[in-house]
């Protein structure tokens, strides 16, 4: 399993982030702390998709039928959960800018 947290699109989200609410004086541990569950989102969403990838929109169940792969599903609460807490910070979209999507960069 990669680790996420050590690529540059993580640490430059986070450091965004973190920046932008230094800059409007929210950089106590009750918003930083947000900061840490929104990547924890967006990890298990790149995990989600990543299996979506690998397996499909359907799997094959433990008694041979075919049903929806659970992770399409999950990524969409998933992404759900990640706009309520990038609203609840204040953040917009335009001014966190991530690295690109560089799953190499490990």
């Amino acid at each position: 399993m990669k680790n996420t947290a050590k690529s540059k699109a993580y640490q430059s989200l986070r450091n965004a982030m973190l920046e932008s609410l230094k800059n409007r004086g929210l950089d106590s541990a009750a918003y930083t702390d947000k900061v840490d569950e929104y990547m924890d989102f967006w990890t298990r969403r790149r995990e989600l998709r990543d299996d979506v990838a690998e397996r499909g929109l359907t799997v094959v169940d433990d008694r041979g039928r075919i049903m929806e792969n659970r992770s399409v599903s999950l990524e969409v609460q998933v992404s759900r959960q990640m706009l309520a807490i990038f609203n609840a910070l204040g953040f917009k979209p335009d001014e966190i800018k991530a690295a690109p999507d560089d799953d190499d960069d490990l």
